[in-house]
């Protein structure tokens, strides 16, 4: 598996505010970290590092990992809405530039490159392991006023190489009878047509 690109999509989301669209994007953000986290735990827990050697990789890692940029947007769609990213190798190549830092013996910093080499050169086994990051991410996760109808995963690019992860919303019943009763586009439009209800209501009042 080379590229990992991920998709969130709702049918029919038909007012989009910046502030429901800041949610989306932080929630998407915050889940594509805990990806990319735990696939570099388990390459380090995985490795045949010394107990200590891991724990000092672990600990340098933890808190930069959280700041990570997660993803690239390659396109926002309205309508429905549909929110498409490229996941970032990020967490992968901040362990690249920590192992000099924790490990100090060179050949085994060789080794650990060697390895991230071959983990990521070899798309079955890496399939594997992003597999059960990505069901264990969003098993823990949820999306507030949302609710994942369901995740499909498919192998995508010229040889198959690549994985698209495509994540279904649906809005929680009780927030969409909300939202069809309260929520309308404030728009120039819908101005005019308070402000003619208003000019009505207050001649009314006056006879």
């Amino acid at each position: 598996m080379k590229n990992i690109t991920f998709e969130i999509y709702h049918p029919d989301l038909d007012i989009v505010s910046d502030r429901t669209l800041r949610s989306i994007l932080k929630k998407f953000s915050s889940l594509l970290r805990e990806i990319q986290y735990q696939e570099v735990f388990h390459f380090i827990n995985s490795s045949d590092l010394s107990p200590s050697q891991k724990q000092s990789l672990r600990d340098r890692l933890k808190g930069p990992l959280n700041h990570i940029d997660a993803y690239y947007v390659e396109r926002i769609e309205k309508g429905s809405i549909l929110i498409v990213g490229a996941l970032t190798a990020t967490g992968l190549w901040l362990l690249k530039n920590t192992i000099g830092e924790s490990i100090k013996e060179a050949w085994k910093q060789s080794e650990m490159h060697s390895n991230l080499v071959d983990y990521l050169s070899k798309p079955k086994v890496r399939d594997e392991v992003v597999d059960r990051c990505i069901d264990r991410v969003f098993d823990a996760w949820n999306f507030e006023g949302f609710v994942i109808e369901s995740i499909e995963k498919e192998k995508v690019g010229e040889n198959g190489e690549d994985l698209k992860v495509r994540i279904n919303l649906d809005t929680d019943p009780i927030l969409k009878q909300h939202v069809k009763e309260n929520v309308h586009e404030v728009n120039v439009e819908f101005l005019l047509q308070e402000l003619e209800k208003e000019i009505i209501r207050l001649k009314t009042e006056d006879f």
